[in-house]
């Protein structure tokens, strides 16, 4: 076959993997890709295909029925083909294939996945978990007041550094987002004094991480993740997901039913492009209709008159 590759899967993985890192792409993407190829040569196995054989036909047919067969999210099924894509491009790009058997390979259209929230009694109920008498506690309600004011993604949130934190301004500094884009990102008064007494009891550290463990060492995305499940599982949360993001969604519906306009929420949340954010406008249209209902200041201006008008009639 002209087109066979001088080159076995695995080399091929190793070699595209190292491109990643070469190319500085983030610890996420560099697992996603990794995850997603460990699966392609899952259906390989499988179906008894040779490497130095697949043909567009076995990618786009055969593959696609694989995945589709064992019921995958439509989202996770985009992000396998993505990650076949990119590899097969690699490999033709760097000269290890002659043809790229994926250049017409084609992404199915993601399903909306339901955006979870917290309600207003939901967030005063989580925020009461942790014993802020302590200072794991104190720790704790610090990093979810943060969350919930920022909106930011939660391996920002355990990225975020002491230096990053501007008093002054009242902002903090994403070093290193999706997509590694810097941002900053603004904070009130209420969220800054939090801080404030966090960092006093956090104390000088050798290091320039923010959250810490009691043994004094950076708390890391797992142990984050974690603490922000165990304290929604506390609070008995029910009807939503109770995990980190969920605060970032929260974060988003609830300023907008404050106000907040979609371009400056685009740019707080990190979003690349309007239309991603736009979602959250659609998704609570109704939400937003029944605040705009409240609000209203035709509503309050005429239905005064009409009041007036009633009684003096």
């Amino acid at each position: 076959m002209s087109n066979s590759p001088a080159i076995s899967f695995s080399e091929a993985v190793h070699l595209f993997l190292q491109d990643c890192k070469l190319r500085n792409l983030t610890e996420t993407t560099y697992e996603f890709y990794k995850f997603g190829l460990r699966t392609l040569e899952q259906f390989m196995d499988e179906n008894t295909l040779e490497f130095a054989r697949l043909t567009p036909f076995d990618l786009s047919n055969r593959y696609m029925n694989y995945l589709l067969d064992r019921k995958l999210a439509s989202a996770t099924i985009r992000g396998r083909i993505s990650t076949c894509q990119v590899f097969f491009k690699y490999l033709w790009q760097e000269g290890y294939l002659e043809n790229n058997i994926a250049a017409d390979l084609k992404l199915i259209k993601a399903a909306n996945r339901a955006i979870f929230t917290f309600s207003q009694e939901q967030i005063a109920t989580i925020l009461q978990q942790p014993d802020t008498t302590t200072f794991t506690g104190l720790r704790d309600h610090t990093m979810m007041l943060v969350l919930l004011e920022t909106g930011i993604r939660v391996m920002e949130l355990t990225n975020m550094k002491v230096e990053g934190i501007d008093f002054q301004s009242g902002t903090i500094r994403i070093p290193s987002g999706k997509g590694r884009k810097p941002r900053v990102v603004p904070i009130q008064r209420t969220c800054l004094n939090q801080l404030n007494r966090y960092l006093r009891e956090r104390g000088e550290q050798p290091f320039n991480d923010c959250w810490i463990t009691l043994n004094n060492t950076p708390l890391r995305l797992a142990a984050v993740k974690r603490i922000m499940i165990e304290h929604c599982k506390a609070a008995h949360i029910e009807g939503t997901r109770g995990s980190a993001h969920t605060f970032r969604h929260t974060m988003a519906k609830t300023y907008l039913l404050n106000g907040g306009d979609a371009f400056s929420l685009m740019h707080i949340l990190g979003h690349t492009n309007i239309e991603m954010t736009q979602r959250y406008v659609d998704l609570f249209s109704q939400d937003l209709h029944e605040q705009h209902q409240k609000a209203s200041p035709i509503e309050a201006i005429l239905s005064d008159k009409s009041e007036d008008s009633e009684v003096e009639a």
